[in-house]
């Protein structure tokens, strides 16, 4: 064989394996590129799942806290409601008509289960109402006293404390050691104690 035949034949052998290996090679390089390739779309399937969850995560926390704060807003607001009629009700009550108004003190003394002592009225209700009140009190008393004490001339009556003191409305009275504050506001804090559970009832109840 010639020296350009053998010249031919060892080139075309290197050209083919030179072939050869830059196939393989290429086959590799697509392989990884390809490899590469699902690696990141795995990962970002995965990311956008966990931002989906992330993000299913963040609304449940606002809406959690959204309706945490309505809850408490309407309880402020119940609560509000609640103190505006109570309050409302201390000067519907001081505001009821002339004999209205007296018959309401009166019935109030008498469930005082007291038969005489000193009243003390505001300024106002001491100049206006506070002796036909006294009046009306001994007489609507006068039986259980006299079964109480016997008819003694000093037995104890209501009488009028000159000496009036900044209250709602209503009276105070103080019989030696025995003292019942029959003022309004009072009043109106024990209704509003006796009816705590029924109206929280009636405006917290879950709908």
């Amino acid at each position: 064989m010639s020296i350009e035949k053998i010249t031919s034949t060892i080139l075309d052998e290197a050209r083919e394996a030179e072939k050869l290996a830059l196939d393989e090679a290429q086959a590799k390089c697509d392989q990884i590129i390809e490899e590469a390739k699902q690696k990141a779309q795995a990962q970002r399937e995965a990311l956008v799942k966990k931002g989906q969850e992330e993000k299913e995560k963040i609304i449940l926390r606002r809406k959690s806290v959204a309706a945490i704060d309505s809850k408490k807003v309407l309880l402020e607001s119940k609560q509000k409601v609640i103190k505006e009629c109570f309050d409302e009700s201390i000067e519907r009550i001081t505001n009821l008509p002339r004999e209205e108004y007296i018959d309401y003190l009166v019935r109030v003394g008498i469930n005082s289960d007291m038969y005489g002592g000193l009243l003390t009225f505001n300024e106002k209700e001491k100049n206006t109402i506070a002796p036909e009140v006294i009046k009306r009190l001994n007489e609507a008393t006068e039986a259980m006293r006299i079964e109480k004490y016997g008819d003694r001339p000093f037995s104890e009556r209501f009488s009028l404390n000159e000496v009036a003191e900044p209250i709602t409305g209503g009276f105070w009275i103080r019989y030696r050691l025995t003292y019942a504050d029959n003022t309004v506001g009072t009043q109106v804090d024990f209704a509003r104690t006796e009816m705590a559970s029924e109206v929280s009832r009636m405006l917290f109840e879950e709908e």
